[in-house]
């Protein structure tokens, strides 16, 4: 008889999906054009005009937030997710 695994279901906070310009601050003195797509309480999910390194540390203006300060933590192309780590 085969054994059926268990499907793990991970809970996410909501997602708000938007379609704002806005520009990144990528750290290396550039600023770079960006549409954020959707946004949650810790994350935002985005694509810009230059592909970001995961693990990159980056300055956004978020609509309704302001400026914050985020963390790459997946890239597939031009288009990123980031954990958004406070306050910029």
């Amino acid at each position: 008889m085969a054994t059926q695994q268990k499907k793990i279901f991970v809970p996410r906070p909501p997602r708000q999906w938007i379609n704002a310009e806005t520009v990144v601050d990528d750290g290396n003195g550039r600023l770079l054009a960006s549409r954020i797509w959707n946004i949650s309480k810790g994350g935002f999910m985005a694509e810009c005009e230059e592909k970001l390194p995961i693990g990159a540390h980056i300055v956004v203006e978020l609509p309704k937030r302001g400026k914050v300060r985020a963390e790459v933590r997946w890239a597939v192309g031009w288009r990123f997710g980031a954990k958004i780590l406070g306050e910029a």
